[in-house]
């Protein structure tokens, strides 16, 4: 169900009839009104027919913890609700009641939405008993009897009550109800709940003052609630569930939109999309729960296609007559697809067709093959037909061996394969459980799902294949940063990391990440003929499947963010290494042109840089020693001078020391959410309020909003956490730890001759350098000046060590918030050789300056550049801890003549390695190449090309021409 603070329009329609239900029995209750009008039975909320006084043991607590919206979740604020159904023959005999025991000196104080609730309740249903009067006889519906008959009894109670409340009786300003003709659009009728009144309520904190009034505690922990007899038929159930899913489906595609625009990223969309699919699967919940109480056998495609004609009946046009050559009528297609049946026509003609076939049924072309060039929205009727055709086929029997692979034991799977993939969106396993429950019909969130896939593909268009490739781009950059970590930290251990089984874990992901590089499935596909003919293509289903892409990266990353972020909690290079920075800089050590950009960048990151310390970041040199002791978890009582003067050592606290936390709020509930053995996502009241409370002016009040609302601010939020989960917390770590390398060498000699030579034992221990530079301050003779000595061979290491290297990290994370703005073609200018077959042939010889900015890359890289600190004196006397530079790769080495490198050979000391000129020519032919053709750069060309991205030799290339440029 969806948690109380996100409402639906059958939740606001139920609640009106509620409102007057709940009323009516708690006021005649309290008046003294017989047993027998009040007599009812409790519903479950789980199980409507099942009738019970009180849920016990495991069941009291499910039904508790689903209530909250969590199945594993038993916060003690989630309340199992039970509804105790009110007659409607005791409707007017209540109402009359009530106003027999009272007169005009006893004028009833009702709460101001139970008026709104009776006029719009009355008001709705009487427009829908028109609606059936128009079009009942022509399209078979239901009786009207019943909506006739609801609201003569609410008209009758609001006669008879009206002289009771006099002034109390506000008149609202509702929309007055359209005229009702052949053409009336269903979902007009339900324009009175676009700007709701009434908190709905809910079993948690959040519920409003009126929602509470109308309910009565009679049992611990289960609150019970009075609703109308027959309070919705199944045509106004559905209307509301259409007219709420068609909302849904609007704002999804306007996302999509914005990401054809490369105003969103493809993760921040894509979670937005899979979240919508579930809130329709539980609004769909919601509704079919009163339309079993009504009897109602019709099946989500019945209620499809009878919209579908009741849209086309007012148009004049009969959607059983097809258009010669044709299946369907195709000028009834605008209103197939609004309503959504050519997904269910789409479904059904597949499903019945693999549910009849032991193998995977592939797609032969009958209806063509997509196009990916045609407009859609420009296309004609018939092109239009054709292509939603082919978009689904062609990828159906992707979704089904996807299905099965993720359903086979592990034992089962052919060698190289491995269970457990970790991401499945909702259309995937709702196709899924389609097929192996033979006997399931389809539901509406499927249909729903269909239709949003048909959807993106007609909005990317072109652009259908680029999330693939930013796919392919994520998983090659976890991959090349986890592989370097494990190289960089070969042999050395932590007990905290060992502990987690960290290394296992970070291993595990890098498999995961390259899984679809090496793509052991079709290797089997291929090796044993499951598919055929156009299906048989690499990576057929992500290039056919957008959301999928989205739903990986955003997997792979916040694992990956996570995974680095407790990385670096157990070995705290980043933190230390921040305590001392923030040193240097408050002495004047650090240069601006000197800023450590990445450093900068992680206290922005963290929410400013006082959240590295305990309380406010130190700007005094005595409290450096003491902010670093308060972060690693000694009292502040330690410092304070009696206490000191006692006991000589720091009072560790109970909370421990302090860490970097993980970012990425929002992001982190839908983290491993997508696993095939999940049953969906299940919002619960906190995940709507932590999703809304951004924009939400009052953070004391729970905040209410639709179901479009929600998912548009949801992608939002993504992408607002994208920084904070895309940045490489390893390599910021790599280069902390190189940083504290280099201090150790060149501090080593006072420290070992003053603390002995264990004073350093173990590599992990190198973060206490810090804490033994601080401590020199406590020296009672000359330490303030000793410190300082210090903090000034330390900024000398800075500018040799860190300073050419000070903006890697944040170049890497503009470069991957950007990427999928750089593949504005379906073939990606890097990665397409590499991911299809190569060609022998090499690259054309061509002009490889074509612009501005080009020749300012190569002028910088030809021109001797002055070093940043050339005006500072050199001090000769400390010991050479200078690094000879950060080691080169070997395979960058390949492809060079004779007396050709890939390093610029003539570098001046202490200036960054750029690439040298040859290496710089290289690159641009090759880069040239892969744009204008792809298929005609060799595989050993196009991975030399991506490997020089990732280099740093590169990247100082292009921090050198931004500031040749600027300047």
């Amino acid at each position: 169900m969806l948690p109380s603070n996100l409402y639906s329009t059958y939740r606001q329609y139920k609640h009106d009839t509620d409102v007057v239900a709940s009323w009516l029995a708690q006021t005649g209750k309290t008046l003294g009104c017989a047993a027998e009008l009040l007599a009812s039975h409790s519903v479950s909320p789980t199980n409507p027919n099942l009738k019970s006084a009180r849920l016990k043991g495991k069941a009291r607590k499910s039904a508790k913890a689903q209530a909250h919206g969590h199945a594993d979740n038993f916060s003690d604020q989630s309340q199992t609700r039970r509804k105790y159904v009110l007659a409607l023959k005791n409707f007017v005999p209540l109402a009359e009641f009530i106003g027999t025991r009272l007169n005009d000196a006893k004028i009833v104080e009702i709460p101001a939405g139970v008026p709104t609730a009776i006029e719009r309740a009355i008001t709705v249903r009487k427009g829908f008993a028109q609606l059936l009067q128009e079009h009942g006889r022509a399209l078979k519906l239901e009786s009207n009897e019943n909506h006739s008959y609801f609201v003569s009894v609410l008209e009758e109670v609001r006669h008879v009550l009206e002289p009771l409340f006099k002034d109390s009786w506000a008149k609202r300003a509702l929309p007055q109800l359209p005229k009702i003709t052949a053409t009336t659009n269903p979902f007009e009728l339900l324009d009175f709940y676009d700007a709701p009144d009434l908190d709905l309520g809910g079993d948690t904190t959040g519920s409003s003052e009126e929602a509470a009034k109308g309910r009565e505690t009679v049992d611990e922990g289960v609150v019970v609630d009075y609703e109308a007899e027959d309070a919705a038929s199944s045509l106004v159930a559905f209307a509301t569930l259409f007219r709420d899913v068609r909302a849904l489906r609007m704002q999804v595609k306007s996302l999509w939109a914005d990401y054809a625009q490369d105003e969103l990223s493809l993760p921040s969309v894509a979670i937005a999309t899979n979240t919508a699919i579930n809130i329709a699967r539980f609004m769909e919940e919601d509704a079919t729960d009163s339309i079993r109480l009504n009897g109602d056998k019709k099946t989500a495609k019945d209620w499809s296609v009878f919209y579908c004609q009741m849209a086309a009946s007012s148009q004049g046009i009969d959607i059983t007559k097809r258009t010669p050559g044709c299946d369907i009528n195709l000028d009834a297609l605008p209103m197939l697809d609004e309503s959504m049946a050519v997904s269910f026509i789409l479904l059904e003609a597949w499903i019945n067709q693999a549910r009849a076939s032991s193998k995977v049924v592939t797609y032969n072309g009958k209806f063509g093959w997509y196009d990916l060039t045609i407009d859609y929205d420009s296309a004609p009727a018939d092109v239009k037909w054709q292509q939603d055709k082919s978009a689904f086929m062609e990828v159906a029997p992707q979704f089904d061996l996807m299905g099965r692979f993720n359903t086979t034991p592990p034992d089962a799977l052919p060698e190289g394969l491995y269970s457990g993939m970790p991401v499945e969106d909702e259309l995937l396993r709702g196709l899924r459980l389609l097929l192996t429950n033979k006997d399931k019909v389809i539901p509406f969130w499927l249909g729903f799902a269909t239709a949003i896939h048909l959807d993106i593909r007609r909005v990317l268009g072109r652009q259908s294949e680029k999330p693939f490739w930013a796919m392919m781009r994520y998983n090659m950059a976890i991959d090349d940063s986890i592989t370097q970590n494990m190289e960089y930290y070969q042999g050395l251990t932590i007990k905290g990391w060992d502990q987690v089984d960290g290394d296992k874990r970070i291993i595990r992901l890098q498999s995961e990440a390259r899984w679809f590089t090496e793509n052991p499935l079709y290797k089997v596909i291929e090796s044993t003929g499951l598919l055929t003919s156009r299906n048989n293509k690499e990576h057929t289903f992500l290039k056919m499947h957008p959301l999928f892409c989205g739903l990986w990266i955003h997997y792979i990353r916040t694992t990956y963010h996570l995974l680095a972020a407790q990385f670096e909690r157990c070995w705290g290079g980043i933190l230390y290494t921040g305590h001392l920075y923030n040193a240097l800089w408050n002495e004047n050590l650090v240069s601006d042109a000197a800023k450590w950009d990445d450093m900068e960048l992680f206290y922005r990151l963290q929410g400013g840089k006082d959240k590295f310390f305990v309380g406010a970041a130190p700007t005094e040199r005595d409290n450096y020693h003491k902010q670093l002791c308060m972060m690693m978890g000694f009292s502040a009582t330690s410092f304070i001078a009696s206490t000191r003067n006692k006991t000589r050592k720091l009072v560790p606290t109970k909370a421990g020391p302090r860490s970097l936390v993980a970012q990425g709020k929002v992001s982190s509930m839908f983290h491993n959410q997508y696993r095939p053995s999940m049953e969906g996502i299940k919002l619960s009241v906190d995940d709507v309020q932590a999703i809304l409370s951004k924009k939400s002016p009052n953070p004391q009040r729970t905040p209410q909003a639709t179901p479009s609302q929600l998912i548009h601010q949801l992608a939002l939020d993504i992408e607002a956490e994208i920084p904070e989960t895309s940045v490489d917390y390893l390599a910021m770590h790599r280069q902390c730890w190189d940083f504290l390398r280099s201090l150790k060498t060149a501090v080593d000699p006072y420290f070992n001759r003053v603390a002995g030579p264990t004073w350093i034992e173990r590599e992990h221990q190198l973060p206490f350098v810090v804490g033994y530079i601080f401590s020199t301050a406590l020296d009672p003779v000359g330490g303030e000046s000793k410190m300082m000595e210090f903090l000034v061979l330390v900024s000398k290491v800075y500018k040799e060590v860190v300073a050419p290297y000070r903006k890697d990290v944040t170049f890497f994370l503009e470069t991957i918030q950007d990427y999928d703005k750089m593949l504005s073609h379906p073939e990606d200018k890097f990665l397409g050789p590499m991911l299809n077959e190569p060609s022998l042939e090499g690259p054309e010889e061509e002009e490889w300056v074509d612009s501005e900015f080009e020749e300012m890359i190569m002028d910088a890289m030809c021109r001797e550049i002055d070093s940043e600190w050339d005006d500072e004196p050199e001090d000769s006397t400390s010991a050479d801890f200078r690094p000879s530079g950060p080691p080169l790769d070997p395979r960058l080495r390949e492809g060079f003549g004779p007396g050709e490198s890939f390093r610029e050979p003539n570098a001046e000391p202490g200036e960054p390695p750029c690439m040298s000129v040859e290496a710089m020519q290289r690159w641009w032919r090759i880069s040239r190449a892969l744009e204008r053709n792809p298929t005609a750069v060799s595989q050993k060309d196009a991975e030399w090309c991506r490997l020089v991205l990732r280099s740093a030799e590169f990247q100082n290339v292009r921090q050198r021409a931004d500031r040749e440029r600027h300047a």
